[in-house]
Parts: C-alpha cells; structure tokens; sequence
C-alpha cells in the first residue's frame, strides 16, 4: 500500500524497494542484518585506505553515530545497507583527507578569507539564495560532484571532476531521484549545483543537530558543545583540501540548515564569516520542514512516526533560534545582513545583488544578467509543486506560534547586532 501525506508527498519507496524491505524479518532471522559496527567499519576502511589515522573528534563521534542509527533511527533494509555505505564513504574520505595532509602539510596553510555562510531554519529559502550568491565571477561554492566524491582519482586531470567525479555524481543524484522522486519539487539536487555543508559535517559524522537522515535523538542528545567546535574545525580542515587540490575564487559561499545551532563554534573557527540569515513566517516553516522531513526520514525507514517528525522540527527550530539569538548578540553588525523570505521570492536577484554590495565584495558586472538567466531556466514549479500543510500533521498555527517566536527572533537579532 502507498503511503502519501495528505497534501500528497509519497512516503512508500518504489517497489524495488519495497520488496527489498519486505526480506527484512528473513535477514534479520538468518542473523544478516546489516548492522553498524564501528570497529568493523574502520577497519574496513583502513583495508580500502591504506594505514592512515582517523582525527580524535571522528573517532570520538563514531560510537554514538553508529548507535542512533542501529538503535533509534529504525531503518528498512534497504536503508540499513544505504547508511552503511554512507558510514564507509565518510571514513574513507577522512582517512583520505588525514593521508594528503600527511602528504602535503601545506594544506594546513591556506586560508579561508570572509566566508559567507548563508543560514536560517531549513525551508526559508536558504538553496535559492545560496545558488545565486554562487554565481559572482569571484565565489567558490562546493558542488555536489566534489562534496560526493572530494579526492581526485589522478591528479593534475582532476579539475572540474573531469576524472570521473562528475559522471559518478550524476548517477547517484539519478539515483537519487528514483528512490525518492517528490524530493525534486522540494530540493532539487543536481551534480553541478552548489551543495549544503551536512555532506562535509558527514564525511567526520559530525553533523550538528538541525537536519539529518533519521530520527536519531540519543545522537542529538550527544552533540554537545566539544562536538560542535571539533564540527567547525574539521569543516574548514575540508575547505582547505578543496582550496589545495582545485583553486577557483576569492570568498567561499557556504549554506546548511544546520549552522544556526552552531553559530558561536562557527564564528569562533571564522571570526570573519559574513553571514546571511533568512527569515520566514514560522507556521509556512514548520509545516514545509515536516513535509521535507518526513520524505528523507522515509528514504531509510518504514517506520516514519508523524509525532516523531513533528517533534524534530519544533524541537529542531526552537533550539536553533536559542543559539542563533545568543550567538547574534556578539556579530557586528557589519558581518550580518537579514533577509525576509517574501522579499527574497519577489526579486530574487536584487536581493542578491544587495548582499554583495552591502557586505563590499568586489563587484561582478554579469551577476546579475547570469542570475537573472539562471531564474528563468529553474522556475520555482520546474519539478512540480510542493503541497503542505499543517494539518498534514496534526498542527495548527496556534501550536507553532506558542512554541517558536517568528518575525520577533529578527527583531531582537537586529537590536543585539
């Protein structure tokens, strides 16, 4: 049976996989189950990797990792084997990672200089503005292509993914779109577009609270402020392979959900971040995030608990305005620009153009005809339209109203600023 939100979002995978999953008790009986073991994971990854040493803060999240996903997350069969190999790919880019460094200190030396860093809870218009922002002659975001796949198979015929990398990325988000295929109308993902960091927070298993694949609160619960700094270091440990191994543009332009519940770590390791904080009516917020949760959550389990996805999302957005509020207080007011969401809909790139010219970046004479022509190309209903609604959970405005502070949060940032 097909299971659908009532706005119509699908929430039962393809039958491919369905009958997968449906092998589940058998595995399980037959003592089969895919289940995450972090020992047996590293070692796999040193047999792929060669000898290399994993950084104190992966090894450190890697119990608690495996656990929320073996124990809280509920996965299919299907999704037991698709986050096992996302656990293998990120070990074995961080035992890549600590190789090159090993091989090339100099790494260490490149400098991330005024990062802008665009953030705001998911579902505020955070990828449209990323996007654009991206498109200045001078930005240097991080596709999807070299996020999935961050070292080159030959180097010196690397740049672009020209060996290989873009093709294999343009598989996976194939893929991607036939296992999940309502995900385009709410994030369309392709292998050139510039990507959120969780991909980079992943490849450590450091991803901050504020977005992930499961339902996995012990995890949460985990994250506390020492996992949030060792977050933010190995992320721009990552930026400075990239800036190593591909040089291209001047600032980088960064976005992901979750860097608003660690904002403080986030400017304690980029003091100079420039940072874009979009805002959007809380109820439209809540009720698109469930929406977009409770698809990803299904992805990787049978078992989605509407109570769960709406607990998330509060939780998630409430605890995230706290720390934004308490990490805003201390960002000069030259290093913040707000944007209204409804501003940003209506003229898109003039919204772009000002961030760029109030935060003194150089000027790009085409931005705004490349944004413009970009705009017309990938209209917001290209892939269809994202229905959701409040009541696709049980919710009314009242509820979200009386747990998160909307339009007020802006207010008080701009006072603090």
């Amino acid at each position: 049976m097909i299971r659908r939100l009532p706005s119509g979002i699908r929430l039962s995978p393809p039958w491919p996989i369905g009958l997968l999953n449906a092998a589940a008790p058998l595995v399980k009986a037959l003592g089969l189950w895919p289940t995450l073991k972090p020992e047996k994971l590293h070692e796999a990854a040193q047999r792929k990797c060669g000898p290399s040493t994993l950084p104190d803060a992966h090894l450190r999240a890697l119990a608690p990792r495996t656990h929320a996903f073996n124990t809280d997350a509920k996965l299919s069969l299907f999704g037991a084997l698709a986050v096992k190999g996302q656990f293998m790919r990120g070990l074995t880019h961080s035992l890549q990672f600590s190789k090159l460094i090993e091989e090339h200190p100099e790494i260490l030396n490149e400098e991330i200089k005024q990062p802008l860093f665009v953030l705001g809870l998911p579902r505020t218009g955070t990828t449209l503005l990323q996007r654009l922002l991206s498109m200045h002659t001078e930005a240097r975001s991080l596709p999807f292509w070299e996020a999935y796949a961050p070292i080159p198979k030959k180097m010196g015929e690397h740049e672009g993914g020209r060996d290989g990398r873009l093709e294999e990325a343009k598989r996976t988000v194939a893929l991607l779109g036939r296992i999940a295929p309502d995900l385009r109308k709410i994030h369309p993902v392709g292998a050139e577009d510039p990507e959120e960091c969780f991909l980079i927070f992943r490849n450590y298993l450091l991803t901050p609270p504020g977005f992930d694949f499961g339902y996995m609160p012990s995890f949460w619960e985990w994250f506390d402020d020492q996992a949030h700094i060792d977050a933010y270091r190995l992320h721009k440990r990552q930026l400075q392979i990239h800036q190593w191994i591909e040089p291209r543009g001047r600032h980088w332009v960064l976005k992901c959900p979750n860097h608003l519940s660690g904002l403080p770590q986030l400017l304690q390791v980029y003091p100079d971040a420039r940072i874009v904080y979009t805002h959007r009516d809380p109820e439209d917020v809540i009720a698109s995030l469930c929406s977009l949760t409770a698809l990803t959550w299904s992805m990787t389990s049978d078992d989605v608990d509407l109570d769960e996805v709406v607990e998330f999302a509060m939780n998630m957005a409430e605890e995230c305005q706290t720390a934004a509020e308490a990490a805003l207080r201390n960002v000069p007011s030259e290093q913040i620009i707000h944007v209204e969401f409804d501003d940003l809909v209506t003229d898109p790139a003039a919204t772009a153009l000002s961030i760029y010219e109030q935060f003194g970046y150089p000027p790009d004479p085409n931005l705004d005809a490349k944004m413009k022509d970009w705009l017309e190309r990938n209209r917001s209903d290209k892939h269809g339209t994202h229905a959701y609604a409040l009541s696709d959970f049980g919710l009314t405005p009242e509820d979200v109203r009386r747990r998160l502070k909307g339009a007020e949060i802006k207010e008080a940032a701009l006072a603090t600023a």
